[in-house]
């Protein structure tokens, strides 16, 4: 799939970024979902053909997405009532504990889905649609910013 073309799409806006993420769809197409399944994304588009996944350390925006909503949430919010004695402090530590392990399982593909959106909506010219090259490289590198701005 690495040598798929990527055909071309119209310009994407900011808010047909926003619906895409929220509905786990492709941030450059919006025709195909982002995964293969429930923790398998993409590498590229089955569609257009855009590659997804970035590479090292773009896991990272999602892992903090996850651990956030899952922590401030739900962990601290269990952890709360059973301090102040609205439940047994016991059964907030075993809620909190199960919450903890399966919240980010079942907030993974959301939690990609919204990194892609915010990264995308910060970001709009790395969108392929948005750019006037046809390649899925990035574009925001260093030695452009500091060429444009000079």
């Amino acid at each position: 799939m690495e040598d798929l073309q990527l055909q071309p799409t119209p310009n994407v806006t900011r808010r047909q970024l926003l619906m895409r993420g929220l509905r786990c769809q492709c941030p450059n197409c919006g025709q195909a979902k982002l995964f293969k399944n429930r923790l398998h994304i993409h590498h590229y588009c089955p569609k257009c053909g855009m590659r997804l996944e970035r590479g090292d350390g773009y896991y990272l925006g999602p892992l903090c997405i996850n651990y956030g909503v899952a922590v401030f949430t739900f962990v601290l919010p269990t952890l709360l009532l059973g301090f102040f004695g609205y439940i047994a402090i016991k059964l907030a530590l075993v809620i909190a504990f199960t919450g903890a392990l399966l919240l980010p399982v079942l907030l993974y593909s959301f939690s990609w889905s919204c990194w892609l959106m915010i990264y995308y909506i910060c970001l709009p010219d790395e969108l392929h649609a948005n750019r006037t090259e046809d390649c899925d490289d990035l574009s925001f590198e260093e030695e452009r910013r500091t060429r444009t701005k000079q």
